[in-house]
């Protein structure tokens, strides 16, 4: 059992079942969390600004102190910061990662903000007892890498590797290798729209089959092979039946289709290279050994997937989950905290029933099996109303920070009441409600059903890392160019080279006549440079020019945009990770130079085919394009407009709160002042009455009913300021409970004007 129990920041108090928490108590005790606990895996929720990427950092980084390595789903592009520990903690370091157009915005120069930052982190981590000693030690002593299925910009993936690339595990553990073989099975046949049920789908039978004979001989099943065998089945039964009886000729041959053009498409080529789908080497120390055979690093392995549709992501973390699910069905049984599975941003990939994504079954598997085996899950969202909390009130540790809505809060205590009967304590639905809703920033309500306590508040530290928020593919590039994650070791292909049709990929030499853009396309020309003519050339990109509606009809949200995506034909290939959007209006109207020399498309015209997957690519990369990110105030109701910036949002939003809050005290006088008034004219009546008394005995009666008016005016005066000042609080605070959200145009949405092929001079 690991001696060090982590510890992510300190206890503000103990929670009573009969009175609020204090905000100052035990303020010095740490709070320590046995890392075995989290062997019966952790919750974290928190709405926007409650913390919760925080604590999610914090309990990483804490895992990583201890030795204990972790596999972490990003969804959002947050956990990528885990890169940027800054030895030093000063101005230098920061500065090449601060945003130029931000600090230009708030009229700052880069070198100010960065000695701004510098200073805020180091006087932050001083608080907690923590330096750049602390920051030198944890970077030092992990192996962190960040892979991008799909792209280049960290670490690509292989994710049909456990189909096209033959696996030790067919030694070592078959039941392992064949469900990470009826994965990648299962994820070849969403792409393509069909069954992909592992025991029902004929289609998913007949290829597991052909598959699995290829592999168990030795050979990889690379997806030109398969295409192969289902022509010309060198197996004669399925079963009980013949290979004609179980999937007739038309069926294979309308598969094979399909599966031909995934493979002819430009943008599957990226999901055949790249590291191997293999979590046990993730996870494994001696994998990621310098070449001096240094093994003692921590692994530390992020799946960013930020990048992707939806769906892609549904399907990719499917894979990728059931994989962690078939190597952990590999380990010994043990009681000791071995590997940690973090997913930040679960929403949408575990909701509950009927809804069943790809990545519910191996989620659910998890939760349930893990433990035995010493590997423990750790799941964060900020939306809980729509996850499987049956699944998740078995959970063994909550942490809980302020929800927004009443929704979100009965959904919490729902699961936290399963799990404090499950410990014996007890405290009922409303006193939770009430601490929940009352928790400040970056403080947790904590159950853990292992403790011997009571639930306690947790406010979290300083985090080593620094916080800078969301990382482009670009910025993980750069992470990976200046060293701060690993670069790739370990690239596997496809076992054979395509015989699709696909754009080939020789170059060819530049020649002096520009070849016709495809059939229904269009050529566009930008300024020619100064240059003389023979020292440059033209160079293809592919182009469109897309336009969608976006709405959102509970925000209220509709407007339209229009994008311009261009991506470099790199001897022919569409590349991809350098898509970028441009401006088409100025090429409109410009045309080739005199004399100038053209790099062609490889080898003649683009093949129909290919030039249907190009066309493809280019929409899916204009959906991208077209994403916005509007801010959202649910408190006050408001929604940023297209154009205005996030100062200007938050201004507006704290006009509206103080408008807000001096109407609802006009409101509340309006309410309280008629009964106040009519008490005080009580009072007064009682006080007038008593001094017009003449026995004592009438003097003491005048005098107590005096007393009584009095406190009953008193009490209508404390009720009135009381609501007062709570309503305004409410108002005033909302301004901070500002979210971004991201909005993105229907599939079905998108118009596309037109294709181009763009001749850019280089």
């Amino acid at each position: 059992m690991s001696t060090r129990p982590l510890s992510p920041g300190r206890v503000r108090a103990p929670v009573d079942a009969t009175s609020q928490p204090s905000p100052t108590a035990n303020a010095n005790v740490p709070y320590e969390l046995p890392a075995h606990h989290l062997v019966t895996h952790g919750v974290v929720v928190g709405m926007t600004g409650s913390g919760k990427t925080g604590l999610c950092i914090d309990l990483i980084e804490e895992a990583a102190r201890s030795r204990v390595p972790a596999l972490l789903i990003d969804i959002k592009g947050d956990l990528p910061n885990l890169a940027l520990l800054f030895d030093e903690l000063d101005a230098p370091s920061f500065q090449p990662w601060v945003d130029a157009d931000a600090a230009r915005r708030h009229g700052k120069r880069v070198e100010d903000v960065a000695a701004e930052l510098a200073g805020k982190w180091r006087e932050g981590l001083a608080s907690w007892g923590l330096g750049p000693a602390d920051v030198r030690a944890l970077r030092e002593s992990i192996a962190l890498r960040v892979i991008t299925p799909g792209t280049s910009s960290g670490e690509p993936l292989h994710v049909l590797s456990p189909l096209e690339v033959r696996s030790d595990l067919w030694e070592i553990d078959e039941e392992a290798a064949r469900d990470a073989l009826s994965a990648a099975i299962s994820l070849l046949l969403r792409m393509i729209e069909r069954d992909a049920d592992p025991a029902t789908g004929r289609e998913h039978v007949l290829l597991s089959h052909l598959a699995e004979r290829r592999l168990r001989a030795g050979e990889g099943a690379g997806l030109e092979a398969l295409l192969s065998d289902l022509q010309a089945p060198p197996i004669e039964r399925v079963g009980a039946l013949s290979v004609d009886e179980f999937l007739p000729p038309k069926e294979r041959a309308s598969l094979a289709t399909d599966l031909n053009a995934l493979v002819a498409s430009p943008t599957f080529s990226s999901w055949r290279k790249g590291a191997p789908l293999d979590v046990g080497a993730w996870l494994t120390r001696a994998s990621h050994a310098s070449p001096s055979g240094d093994d003692d690093k921590t692994p530390i392995t992020i799946v960013s997937v930020a990048h992707l549709e939806d769906e892609e992501r549904m399907l990719v973390l499917g894979l990728v989950l059931d994989q962690t699910l078939a190597w952990v069905r590999g380990l010994s049984g043990t009681t000791d905290l071995r590997a940690l599975v973090l997913f930040d941003e679960v929403f949408g990939f575990l909701p509950p029933h009927p809804a069943n994504p790809p990545t519910k079954r191996p989620l659910l598997s998890l939760l349930k099996q893990a433990r035995a085996f010493g590997v423990g899950c750790v799941l964060a969202t900020q939306n809980p109303i729509d996850l499987d909390y049956k699944a998740l009130s078995n959970a063994g540790v909550w942490f809980v920070g302020r929800l927004q809505t009443d929704a979100d809060r009965e959904r919490v205590v729902e699961g936290l009441i399963g799990a404090q009967a499950n410990a014996g304590e007890v405290l009922n639905a409303s006193e939770l409600a009430a601490i929940i809703k009352a928790l400040p920033p970056r403080t947790f309500f904590v159950r853990d059903v292992h403790a011997g306590q009571r639930s306690t508040l947790l406010e979290t530290r300083w985090t080593l890392s620094w916080l800078r928020g969301p990382m482009t593919r670009r910025e993980i590039k750069r992470l990976q160019t200046e060293g701060r994650i690993e670069a790739p070791r370990e690239v596997v292909a496809a076992t054979a080279p395509s015989t699709a049709a696909s754009v080939p990929a020789k170059a060819s030499a530049p020649i002096t006549q520009a070849p016709p853009p495809p059939e229904g396309w269009r050529a566009l020309w930008p300024h020619p440079p100064a240059a003389p003519v023979d020292a440059w050339s033209y160079h293809p990109s592919a182009a469109v020019v897309a336009r969608a509606e976006i709405a959102d009809a509970r925000l209220g949200v509709r407007f339209a945009r229009e994008v311009a995506v261009m991506v470099p034909m790199q001897s022919g290939t569409p590349d991809l990770d350098r898509a970028a959007t441009f401006d088409h209006d100025p090429l409109e109207r410009n045309a080739p130079v005199a004399g100038a020399r053209f790099v062609p498309f490889a080898n003649g015209p683009i093949p129909a085919r290919a030039l249907r997957s190009l066309e493809k690519a280019l929409k899916d990369q204009a959906m991208r394009a077209l994403r916005t990110t509007v801010m959202v105030n649910d408190p006050l109701e408001l929604v940023s407009q297209p154009g205005e910036t996030p100062q200007q949002f938050a201004e507006r939003c704290a006009q509206n709160a103080r408008a807000l809050a001096h109407k609802v005290r006009g409101e509340l006088l309006a309410k309280h002042d008629p009964k106040i008034q009519r008490l005080a004219a009580e009072r007064d009546a009682s006080h007038r009455a008593a001094a017009s008394v003449i026995t004592a005995r009438d003097r003491q009666k005048a005098q107590k009913e005096l007393a009584a008016a009095q406190a009953a005016l008193d009490e209508a005066v404390e009720r009135r300021d009381a609501e007062l000042v709570a309503r305004e609080t409410e108002l005033l605070q909302a301004p901070a409970e500002t979210k971004a959200k991201e909005l993105g145009p229907k599939k079905d949405a998108l118009v596309v004007e037109s294709f181009a092929i763009v001749w850019l001079a280089g």
